[in-house]
């Protein structure tokens, strides 16, 4: 793994608005790894003090995905059965490997899951920017499938625009809307495919607008599924999930949430890296 500034790291993290959950807990990943690398401490009860300072600034750094708290709970269960200081460390480095690893795969097994819904479709919409999606559109080209994907700008924020950047990229038709007008072409859409930045038994979060969009697909008659791996489980532990909160209205464009619930009613399936669970 090339070495990074874990600090210049964290900082990048922590302003990054755009990247799905999947890169930011690979990237989360490597600042932790990269600090307990260099971290000068010399007494293990320092160095679980810093680590769970770093922990706590990568979970409020993003407070509303749920990979960064699985992270966090695989480094505290690697350092808890540690000896000393340099078994702790060795633990936490050999921790963070795997937990990468484990992402890669599960990445790759939900997207293949997810591409061999897309065998028979003709066009779809996404919202947001969503890595798994995106693989899963991957997957679709590799096996010579060119689909139309209808992409909504997703504001606040956008994210729309990269995701259609990525979509053409692979050779699909990647049609760039505003996100209202987006809504005009659902009852054409074959199916709907969206990723999540958490989810549990109730139901998904994702970037604020996904509730209208599967409100719309279900008056629509259209399929609405979400593609997830099990990182993603929001944790028993964290409590309820922010999203889930009553908000009052903002009284500015900048108190918009940018994530909200989505009960799992509106949802036609859940894909895992273990397979399709459809929703009753």
């Amino acid at each position: 793994m090339e070495r990074l500034d874990w600090q210049e790291a964290l900082k990048a993290y922590r302003e990054d608005r755009t990247s799905g959950a999947m890169a930011l807990a690979f990237r989360a990943a490597q600042i932790v790894e990269e600090w307990a690398r260099i971290a000068p401490v010399g007494r293990m009860e320092d160095f679980g003090s810093e680590l769970e300072g770093l922990l706590h600034a990568l979970i409020q750094a993003h407070p509303d995905m749920a990979p960064p708290r699985h992270l966090a709970e695989a480094a505290r269960r690697a350092i808890r059965e540690a000896s000393d200081l340099a078994a702790a460390r060795a633990n936490l480095i050999a921790a963070l490997g795997k937990f990468r690893r484990q992402l890669e795969v599960h990445e790759r097994a939900a997207a293949r899951h997810a591409a061999s819904l897309l065998r028979s479709a003709r066009m779809i919409m996404t919202h947001s920017r969503s890595g798994l999606v995106a693989r899963a559109l991957a997957f679709a080209a590799e096996k010579g499938r060119s689909l139309q994907v209808i992409c909504p700008v997703s504001e606040p924020g956008g994210e729309g625009q990269r995701m259609s950047e990525e979509v053409a990229a692979m050779g699909h038709t990647a049609i760039l809307l505003p996100d209202l007008a987006a809504v005009h072409w659902l009852p054409q859409v074959d199916l709907v495919l969206v990723g999540a930045d958490a989810w549990d038994e109730e139901g998904i979060v994702n970037k604020i607008g996904t509730l209208a969009l599967a409100i719309l697909a279900r008056a629509f008659q259209r399929p609405f599924f979400v593609v997830a791996i099990s990182e993603k489980r929001w944790p028993a532990g964290a409590g309820p999930h922010p999203a889930r909160a009553l908000r009052s209205p903002p009284r500015a464009s900048e108190e918009i949430p940018w994530f909200e619930f989505v009960p799992r009613s509106y949802l036609t399936g859940l894909i895992l890296e273990d397979g399709l669970y459809l929703m009753a």
